[in-house]
């Protein structure tokens, strides 16, 4: 079955290291891969980005921003965190900070439509 794609799904999966300081996320790459199958067979555009700085992090979700969009976005990340934060390979970044670029006045080809963040 096909499906007019119906929005952009972003999965971000971090899979941490040893030399991160930080506890490797087994069963991360499974689960981004199931994600993936999910929200394709909804109709989504789906890309997967792994193992994100938080710089390369806002960049990437800056961008997509500034895209024109259809009905609907999608991210989801993959990550440690904790209340308010959530880790880049390199250190922390406050969720307000990704969710704030889909606001209004930051994407206008947004407003009204569902902004859906699964962290």
């Amino acid at each position: 079955m096909s499906h007019q794609r119906v929005g952009k799904c972003i999965i971000i999966n971090k899979n941490f290291d040893e030399k991160t300081g930080m506890v490797k996320r087994n069963g991360t790459d499974r689960d981004a891969g199931e994600l993936f199958k999910c929200f394709k067979s909804l109709g989504f555009d789906v890309c997967i980005y792994k193992d994100q700085t938080c710089q390369k992090m806002e960049c990437l979700l800056r961008e997509a921003s500034e895209k024109n969009h259809s009905s609907c976005f999608v991210c989801i990340l993959l990550s440690h965190g904790e209340e308010g934060i959530i880790y880049g390979t390199d250190g922390a970044m406050p969720i307000k900070s990704i969710t704030s670029l889909f606001r209004g006045e930051m994407c206008k080809s947004l407003v009204g439509k569902p902004k859906l963040f699964f962290i």
